[in-house]
């Protein structure tokens, strides 16, 4: 069995029907265009010509026995009116009524009955009114096959534009299934070379840890040498990640996370650089249900990165604080700073790759820790939101909760 389309195959197919769809609705309505404009062309050309023809029966016209094709005449003298043979018999009274207000122009008129529509010139030649009728049925038949020839055009047009379309829409989305193969490619080649070393790293951080509790070592020593463990677990968490999306054949595992354990863990793991900055650091989460569901690792990477965020742009002396609480069907990991803050009108903008928010002092920035946070509350169907602050910024993180599975009945 084929597994499941993973998330970039489905983005390469939706755009490749999305550009099908496109060239065939443009194609579409090209056809539309073209068989209107060439109805209002032939309706006009028919109504034009029917009416030439009708003007020149009028000036021409000796006698009704020999009309143009398709025209019967009508001439009134002393001896009443002659028609030519078979003008329909219901046609008469609406001659009779139209010769009353015969002159020497020629007055064009369309009368339609159950029988059809006819055309009417009504003039003078030589005194005497003298009418001309066209049967208009031809016209209309001839416009109808005309309709149908086209029409059938369109549907043979409209498939081969589908067709068409097909092919563009997999050569215009070729690159991008390209640049999607090439970035799974990098993702897991480094993925792959920073396992070894991180390995190696977390081996000797625990042997290290092992080493100073033997020798009673100080609480502050061990307390760190327990926080290099920890962090070192969780680098080989973030590749392990990595490498778990750049298979083709996995999906990133869900489970229900605590997100007050988060900020606990996050407080503990920032600590160091909170302490190094010279900002305070504090954790607060409400009673009750605060799990939603997801990838631990990456709920802690995205809360890592706002807590990053909010120290580097908090001054001496300022706080940084967690709080998470239960609002309604969501749970809110909020963190707030006493920086300078920043305006609803920047909140947008910082959410993109590689906006710095201007120059901080100390180690480089990419602007990247907002925009992968963004990210990954939008993979878990969530929120980053700029929420109203009085002092400096508060980001909150808004996931959907979920139910305690120990509070589940049955």
């Amino acid at each position: 069995m084929s597994g499941r389309p993973i998330g970039d195959e489905v983005l390469v197919r939706r755009a490749a029907r999305g550009v099908a769809v496109q060239v065939a609705a443009l194609v579409a309505v090209a056809m539309l265009l073209l068989i209107a404009l060439v109805t209002v062309v032939v309706v006009r050309g028919q109504a034009g010509s029917a009416d030439d023809l009708l003007r020149s029966a009028v000036a021409t016209a000796d006698d009704v026995g020999d009309p143009p094709a398709g025209t019967w005449l009508a001439i009134t003298g002393a001896a009443g009116t002659t028609v030519t043979p078979g003008l329909p018999d219901e046609l008469l009274p609406e001659l009779a009524a139209l010769r009353g207000g015969a002159t020497r122009g020629v007055r064009l008129t369309t009368v339609e009955n159950d029988d059809g529509e006819y055309r009417i010139a009504t003039g003078i030649r030589k005194g005497e009114p003298v009418q001309a009728v066209l049967n208009l049925a031809t016209a209309h038949q001839e416009r109808v096959r005309l309709l149908q020839a086209m029409g059938f055009a369109s549907a043979l047009g409209l498939l081969f534009a589908a067709l068409l379309g097909v092919l563009i829409g997999r050569r215009a989305v070729r690159p991008l299934a390209q640049a999607l193969t090439l970035q799974r490619a990098f993702v897991a080649d480094a993925g792959h070379e920073l396992r070894t070393p991180l390995t190696l790293l977390s081996t000797r951080a625990q042997v290290l840890d092992r080493t100073l509790r033997r020798n009673s070592s100080s609480d502050e020593i061990l307390r760190d040498s327990g926080g290099v463990v920890e962090d070192a677990k969780r680098l080989g968490e973030v590749v392990d990640d990595l490498l778990a999306a750049a298979d083709p054949r996995g999906a990133e595992g869900h489970e229900p996370v605590d997100l007050a354990h988060i900020a606990a863990e996050v407080a503990d793991s920032a600590g160091a650089h909170a302490e190094q900055a010279g900002v305070w650091l504090r954790w607060h989460a409400d009673e009750g249900n605060l799990l939603v569901l997801g990838a631990a690792s990456a709920i802690r990477r995205a809360t890592i990165a706002l807590v990053d965020n909010a120290i580097d742009h908090t001054p001496a002396d300022g706080e940084v604080r967690i709080a998470v609480r239960r609002h309604r069907r969501d749970v809110i990991l909020a963190v707030s700073d006493t920086g300078t803050g920043i305006g609803p009108e920047e909140a947008q903008r910082v959410l993109r790759r590689f906006d710095t928010g201007g120059h901080r002092a100390g180690r480089a920035h990419y602007g990247l820790g907002l925009a992968l946070s963004h990210d990954v509350a939008n993979r878990h169907g969530g929120q980053l939101r700029l929420a109203p602050s009085e002092i400096g910024a508060t980001f909150e993180l808004v996931l959907p909760a979920i139910e305690d599975p120990g509070q589940r009945k049955d």
